[in-house]
């Protein structure tokens, strides 16, 4: 779920944690549907698990996802690795499963690097920052005040500096009057470093890891290191995850919610946890035969500024779009917190209802300020949308992590995402 407000997780390198309430038990699953209903169902292979929500199943996948791949910036190869991961599973659920491209502005995070003595360092480039590539000597210049730069100048030296109190706007701008070619700024803490500059520069100017910055700083400081710099255009590609029931070309309904994190975290409830929420509702539909055109997408570049599912809507033919009776949005539901619906009020009510019937308590609610998800790229198509949510104060921080994620509660979100849809069905 992005939060337009970049500072806050710039500045995010360690954050206290805070524990929830247990979260309501589900009852199982209702019956299934009746074998007579002649609309498309998925088609189910034949090790799909069990017939009602498997929390423990969706928490391995969220494992899979926000420990074993860890951040899944859009665009990046680790996205493109859960983007297989993903594909793979919901096609052994017996989905046939596409992946659609689209480009989009990855200024936000865009990629960069440093290679340096024979080593590539992971960088970011900042945003505001020149693209290009620049080689030239490393030169330590301390935390980039106007006296940590040498005597003479850089005469297009590469100016490493470290992290402080010192603006990053300042720091460029400071290395700049130096004659910096590049500047390549380490973190003062464990994470990755995103910077902003505010008006664009004419160098470019990355952040790195605070351990490959201090080694990269001990070489300097032994002898003359070459590094180059590269930083590229802020374009990407981001990847949808499509799966539909084998046979059926138009959706009536759409269950989703990105797979794609922020840099500084793998992301265990945003949005691991309604990807593996989203993923288990299907393999719910495939396995109780849940009759209806039910649809499933994983949506990329999310945290960017909902790219994906912009692009996903934006596709469809208005035919298409008007065949969807419901979008519901799985985005932040890993925690042990009460399950909050948000959206079209009957669709609403729907989900409320459908989950009061299970046992599980779910109330209307609202997104924290500055907050949105991708249910809203299809509410301003005209599309009735519902999304569910649990509170978390620790998204887009390091104190994002598996072990504050709860099985129960990925279990009931996926059993109320399906009991949601069975009523559409039956509506």
């Amino acid at each position: 779920m992005p939060v337009y407000a970049l500072a806050a997780l710039l500045a995010a390198a360690a954050v206290a944690c805070s524990s929830g309430s247990p979260a309501p038990t589900s009852t199982p699953a209702p019956p299934t549907a009746s074998p007579t209903n002649t609309l498309p169902t998925a088609t189910p292979t034949p090790d799909l698990g069990p017939a009602t929500a498997d929390g423990q199943r969706a928490l391995a996948l969220d494992r899979k996802l926000a420990v074993d791949i860890g951040p899944r910036v859009a665009g990046s190869p680790a996205e493109a690795t859960a983007r297989d991961l993903l594909k793979s599973t919901l096609e052994g659920y017996g989905y046939d499963v596409t992946v659609e491209p689209f480009a989009f502005d990855a200024s936000s995070f865009l990629f960069a690097r440093v290679d340096a003595a024979g080593t590539t360092i992971p960088a970011f480039s900042m945003q505001g920052a020149a693209s290009g590539n620049v080689t030239a000597r490393v030169v330590v210049a301390g935390t980039g005040r106007p006296e940590d730069f040498p005597p003479g100048g850089l005469a297009g030296a590469i100016a490493l500096v470290e992290r402080s109190d010192v603006p990053f706007a300042v720091k460029v701008r400071d290395a700049i009057a130096a004659g910096a070619g590049a500047v390549i700024v380490y973190n003062n803490a464990d994470g990755a470093l995103l910077g902003e500059l505010g008006d664009s520069v004419s160098i470019p100017a990355v952040g790195i890891k605070q351990a490959a910055g201090r080694d990269l700083a001990a070489r300097a400081a032994a002898g003359v290191v070459q590094a180059t710099v590269s930083a590229p255009q802020p374009k990407a590609t981001g990847y949808n995850i499509v799966a539909r029931p084998r046979g059926v070309a138009q959706c009536a309904t759409i269950t989703g919610g990105h797979y794609d994190s922020v840099a500084v975290t793998g992301g265990a409830d945003d949005n691991a946890s309604g990807t593996a929420s989203v993923v288990e509702t299907a393999r719910l539909a495939a396995v109780t035969h849940l009759a209806g055109a039910n649809c499933f997408v994983l949506f990329s570049a999310e945290e960017f500024g909902l790219f994906g599912s912009k692009d996903f809507v934006a596709k469809l033919a208005s035919a298409d779009v008007s065949a969807l009776r419901a979008m519901i949005n799985l985005d932040v539901v890993g925690r042990a917190e009460a399950l909050v619906l948000l959206g079209s009020s009957d669709l609403v009510e729907t989900a409320r209802l459908a989950a009061q019937q299970l046992g599980i308590a779910a109330t209307a609610g609202s997104l924290p300020p500055g907050a949105a998800s991708d249910h809203i790229s299809f509410q301003e198509a005209g599309v009735p949308v519902v999304m569910l949510y649990r509170a978390d104060e620790d998204i887009h921080t390091p104190a994002d992590a598996i072990d504050r994620i709860d099985a129960a509660s990925l279990r009931d979100t996926a059993a109320v995402a399906l009991a949601t849809l069975r009523t559409l069905n039956a509506g």
